[in-house]
């Protein structure tokens, strides 16, 4: 019993910190770039302050999460994948590899570069980024289920 709240916590924890990477920087990508250049410069400066303070802790909230959950995870079902081959562990590399690029560039530059009106290119490739995980995720769950799970 006990083991079955604790397993659906990790995976409520990984998934709602996921959504919230994915959705702060979609925020960022879709909204808050093209805002910017709307606002005045001294309004713009205020409000980039306080999304960034803001974001910084969600940022940090939301990676503690996916790193404990997904350590979780892996004890729980990396027999699992190993069990599945190369292909799994591959893909979960690539996975892992990916997520820890994400948050790094995430981390790495403040919110002020992310909106600014030339970095368009820049918050697209790291929301492509933020996709492609999330469906390497999916792509991973379906692999670790096998054909018990297929239509």
């Amino acid at each position: 019993m006990v083991y079955g709240i604790i397993f659906v916590l990790m995976r409520w924890i990984h998934i709602g910190s996921a959504a919230l990477v994915v959705g702060g920087l979609a925020l960022i990508a879709l909204s808050a770039g093209p805002v910017r250049s709307l606002i005045d410069n001294n309004d713009a400066a205020a409000v980039i302050r306080k999304i960034e303070l803001r974001y910084r802790w969600v940022l940090a909230a939301a990676v503690f999460g996916l790193v404990i959950s997904g350590v979780f995870q892996w004890v729980v079902f990396g027999q699992a994948y190993q069990e599945v081959g190369a292909v799994a562990l591959g893909l979960l590399s690539v996975k892992v590899l990916f997520a820890t690029a994400l948050f790094a560039l995430l981390w790495a530059f403040q919110v002020e570069l992310m909106v600014h009106p030339k970095a368009r290119a820049w918050r697209l490739m790291n929301l492509s980024l933020a996709v492609l995980v999330v469906m390497l995720a999916g792509v991973l769950r379906y692999i670790r289920l096998g054909e018990t799970w297929m239509p």
